[in-house]
């Protein structure tokens, strides 16, 4: 099961400089999240057993998720100043379910308080609908951001039963489908002339 990975060899150490500290807002995070998903995704195409992935690639699919939430939650924030402030602390700032009615929220209030064109309007509940099966699913595997990081709970107790199987295929295709969506939102916005692009 476990493949013993031979060292970086002195030749190669360069390619594996990180610049850290370039990584300075939630998108360059999101970024490489689904760069990682990529990689992870066409790996499994080629016939890396999934079943020695799954759970970091499910981890970096619903993290992903997470980190487009905020983002675009947190940029909603400057049109829609009466809605309550997501926290970024405590067990509640991971709940893909949380975040997403709070991403939810600020759309519906943005689409009643701005002149914004019926086809955008169309689409950003057709997007809606597609995210909620996805964002169900997650939430129902793992509601807290544990389970795909930890085999127990803080309990002890297991966080799948033994014969627990997912087709992971389903959410990646969810994934993929709502990417637009998570991307271009705030783009969108701007277009429709919410607020200003900072970019």
């Amino acid at each position: 099961m476990f493949k013993r990975q031979n060292e970086i060899e002195l030749k190669n150490k360069y390619k594996f400089n990180s610049y850290l500290g370039y990584n300075r807002d939630w998108w360059n995070y999101y970024g490489q999240y689904k760069n990682a998903i990529d990689e992870l995704v066409n790996g499994i195409e080629k016939n890396i057993p999934i079943d020695t992935i799954s759970l970091p690639l499910l981890f970096m699919i619903r993290h992903s998720i997470e980190l487009g939430l905020k983002a675009n939650i947190l940029k909603l924030q400057e049109a829609n100043p009466t809605i309550e402030e997501i926290k970024l602390s405590g067990t509640k700032s991971h709940s893909i379910e949380i975040l997403y009615n709070k991403f939810e929220e600020h759309l519906n209030l943005i689409t009643k308080s701005y002149e914004i064109r019926e086809s955008i309007q169309e689409e950003i509940s057709n997007y809606l609908k597609n995210f909620e099966p996805l964002k169900d699913k997650l939430h129902k595997l793992d509601k807290c951001s544990f389970n795909f990081r930890y085999p127990v709970d803080t309990k002890g107790n297991y966080n799948f039963n033994w014969d627990k199987k997912e087709n992971i295929a389903e959410i990646i295709n969810l994934y993929y489908k709502i990417q637009p969506f998570i991307i271009f939102t705030n783009r969108i916005l701007y277009e429709e002339g919410v607020f200003g692009f900072d970019e």
